[in-house]
């Protein structure tokens, strides 16, 4: 995208006259951006240290959209979300594999225990035969609009827990404290974090954040984030507890166990 449409005055910016902003404005319009082609959610991401250049993009948009089918990234995600799809229709339950590795560059070897808690979901004494399926299809399912988030499906995150769809997958947007703190699985995408890489911001609502400093290098370590950059525009899903602030005027998505196999972040196309 070269383009992008501010929602604030509708005015259409070039990639030029956008990153010729202040900070601060930058910083006040980047979370009004639209595609100018669907109008689904768009981001910016400044230029990074090593030459890349400033632009615009979306994870957002419609599948007709001409931005998205120019994508290197559309036929595998086209094909994920087909078979995320399939499943939602066919079958009745799918179970969270957490330990799944997020890619064979990144990926470190988990606990034998982790393992072997992840082998299976169990009902009634008998195996489930439930589909197991990673953080980054479902992420990739959800960003692309497939019905997964507004399902009957049930959907196991551990042996002994189950959700319906509807009930467990929130948009940051929707994200609000629950009866006796009980997590949710919730995804949107990243606007921006904070220079010291301790907080992400989420695009979809200005009053949630994600506090990561407890984990903070392991998560980056795990995703190869090198600067703040990195962090712009990608997708997310975080399995957390949703708290507000004292005042009640800020949220804060906080990992469950503060455990980063319950994070998992899909960084945005170059």
């Amino acid at each position: 995208m070269i383009d992008a449409l501010c929602e604030i005055d509708n005015k259409v910016f070039s990639i030029y006259e956008f990153k010729a902003q202040p900070e601060a404005e930058i910083n006040r319009l980047r979370y009004s951006l639209l595609c100018p082609v669907c109008k689904q959610k768009a981001y910016f991401r400044k230029a990074s240290k090593d030459g890349k250049q400033a632009c615009f993009g979306s994870r957002y948009h419609k599948s007709d959209c001409e931005e998205l089918n120019s994508s290197v990234r559309k036929p595998e995600e086209d094909k994920q979300v087909a078979e995320l799809e399939n499943i939602v229709l066919e079958t009745d339950s799918l179970s969270i594999d957490f330990s799944k590795p997020i890619s064979s560059k990144i990926a470190t070897k988990q606990s034998s225990t982790r393992a072997t808690k992840a082998e299976s979901v169990k009902k009634s004494g008998s195996e489930l035969t439930a589909n197991k399926q990673g953080l980054k299809k479902l992420l990739v399912s959800l960003l692309r609009g497939s019905s997964l988030a507004s399902s009957d499906l049930w959907v196991y995150t551990s042996e002994k827990h189950k959700w319906r769809a509807k009930n467990l997958f929130v948009n940051v947007n929707d994200a609000k404290p629950t009866e006796n703190g009980a997590p949710r699985l919730y995804w949107g995408t990243i606007c921006h974090a904070d220079k010291t890489l301790n907080w992400l911001n989420p695009a979809e609502e200005r009053s949630v954040a994600i506090p990561i400093s407890k984990y903070r290098e392991q998560l980056l370590s795990r995703f190869d984030i090198q600067e703040s950059r990195d962090l712009e525009g990608a997708g997310f899903i975080i399995f957390a507890k949703c708290v507000e602030s004292k005042d009640k005027k800020r949220k804060f998505l906080q990992l469950w166990d503060n455990d980063c196999q319950y994070f998992y972040i899909s960084k945005a196309e170059e």
